[in-house]
């Protein structure tokens, strides 16, 4: 079935345009205005989110929506104390300045007035038990599969940013603070079989966010 009949054209041009700005003029934004984010807004974001694709329609996805400052300022301190930890690995000695710029990324989110943790639930088809039945090691069962779990997350990571920019919000898709995901969950309360894959924190953007180069379509994009 066609989304759109010929006669409706028109229509179609008029959505596919929305949608190529949309997606066009989308940017990763790091610094936010203190402006509360409603939750009637939140819901709006996430429900279009869950829009995403997956494998079996399982919605692997879950959402924790954080606009308490207090819990965010828990949240941050916990990622930096990750880093202060890291700092003292003996293999890492010799790596501060690269630690100190990734502790700079990892750390933004609490400066928003709302971050979003998106979690993963665990998810196998029947391919994967076969896989399994095969004693095959997880590592090779990972690269038979590319884990279709995380990238049914990532679709619906994709889809809340989106929806966050065509809402007038700026968001960024976060993983660096995950190397502090154990604590991370407690503080907020997840439990498995979830676990946190990622931070988006989301407000309204303090300034315009910079415009990143993309690589031409004829390097990315082969025909065979």
């Amino acid at each position: 079935m066609r989304f759109y009949e010929d006669s409706d054209r028109p229509a179609r041009w008029f959505h596919q345009a929305c949608f190529e700005a949309v997606v066009r003029s989308r940017r990763s934004v790091r610094r936010f205005r203190k402006d509360r984010v409603p939750r009637a807004d939140v819901q709006q974001m996430v429900a279009l989110a869950t829009s995403a694709c997956s494998p079996r329609n399982a919605q692997m996805w879950r959402f924790v929506a954080i606009d308490d400052p207090a819990r965010l300022a828990s949240m941050r301190t916990a990622v930096d104390r990750c880093f202060s930890e890291l700092a003292e690995w003996p293999c890492l000695v010799n790596q501060q300045q690269r630690l100190r710029a990734a502790r700079g990324h990892a750390l933004f989110f609490a400066s928003a007035p709302l971050c979003i943790a998106v979690c993963a639930l665990p998810f196998a088809s029947e391919m994967d038990e076969l896989l399994e039945l095969a004693d095959l090691e997880r590592d090779e069962c990972d690269r038979l599969r590319q884990r279709p779990d995380l990238q049914a997350v990532g679709a619906a990571i994709q889809l809340l940013t989106l929806s966050a920019h065509s809402m007038g919000y700026g968001a960024c898709w976060m993983s660096a603070p995950i190397v502090a995901a154990r604590c991370l969950e407690s503080i907020l309360g997840i439990e498995p079989p979830a676990q946190l894959v990622a931070l988006v924190p989301i407000g309204r953007p303090s300034g315009e966010p910079r415009r990143a180069k993309r690589l031409p379509t004829d390097v990315v994009l082969r025909f065979v």
